[in-house]
């Protein structure tokens, strides 16, 4: 079956006029490192064509010159023509693998680029102090379900959306915009919740947000809404996204 499709794919390849790839490596949580390279084609008939080539094991170190052979390989191997554009993540090591293999242009994903700025952005230390405050409330919803009923009754009493909050995660930057989003959704059921009597009288730890604090919030996710919308419209895989980077900039 690998064969029969293989040669399927193969033979795509070799009607396209133009065929670019992107390259990234990871570790599995068995520390084991992988290579993964992917071929992106526009068909005859005008549709965008992706297929995941090959995943291999990379045991040895990740640095440039041994990326880049994997390139290399899978060029020959699938009968791609030379000098395929490339698109990476912005890592310098990636820079020299496109260099090595010849790949022409090397292109850096432009999610990537947003994700660096963004993570940048919440690093200062008043965001990440803001981030901090938010984060210990909703945690505390989250590990306490008598907290988390009494927050679902104040939903209901308020007539809010029945939403859950959100808890961040750290490797991705747009968490924390949905995080704030739904915090400042529920925020008046959140506050009713935490002053009232039943969480009063045991939680000392966790208190609510002062109005600066709340306005402060407000205009972080003002900052982050465009950036995690640009990042939505990267995300589709029907259609090329290199020719809309210029307008989403803008």
């Amino acid at each position: 079956m690998y064969l029969q499709v293989k040669e399927d794919v193969k033979a795509c390849l070799r009607l396209a006029s133009k065929v670019a790839l992107t390259t990234d490596s990871w570790t599995f949580r068995a520390t084991e490192s992988y290579v993964t390279v992917t071929a992106c084609f526009i068909a005859l008939d005008w549709t965008l064509q992706s297929y995941v080539l090959q995943t291999r094991a990379l045991p040895e170190s990740h640095t440039g010159t041994n990326i880049a052979a994997v390139l290399l390989s899978a060029v020959n191997e699938w009968g791609i023509p030379s000098n395929p554009p490339l698109v990476t993540d912005n890592a310098s090591n990636m820079a020299v693998a496109a260099s090595e293999a010849g790949c022409n242009p090397h292109t850096g994903c432009y999610a990537h680029t947003l994700n660096l700025a963004a993570q940048k952005g919440l690093k200062i230390s008043d965001v990440s102090r803001l981030l901090g405050r938010i984060r210990r409330i909703v945690s505390f919803f989250h590990r306490s379900a008598v907290a988390a009923g009494i927050l679902r009754d104040k939903i209901e009493l308020l007539s809010l959306p029945k939403h859950k909050l959100i808890q961040d995660v750290c490797t991705r930057w747009n968490s924390a915009a949905d995080m704030i989003d739904r915090f400042l959704e529920l925020q008046p059921a959140v506050y009713a919740a935490l002053t009232s009597k039943e969480i009063c009288s045991v939680n000392k730890d966790v208190s609510t947000l002062s109005e600066t604090d709340i306005s402060n919030a407000e205009e972080v996710l003002a900052c982050l809404k465009p950036i995690r919308t640009v990042t939505t419209v990267l995300c589709t895989e029907e259609t090329p996204t290199i020719s809309i980077i210029l307008p989403l900039q803008n």
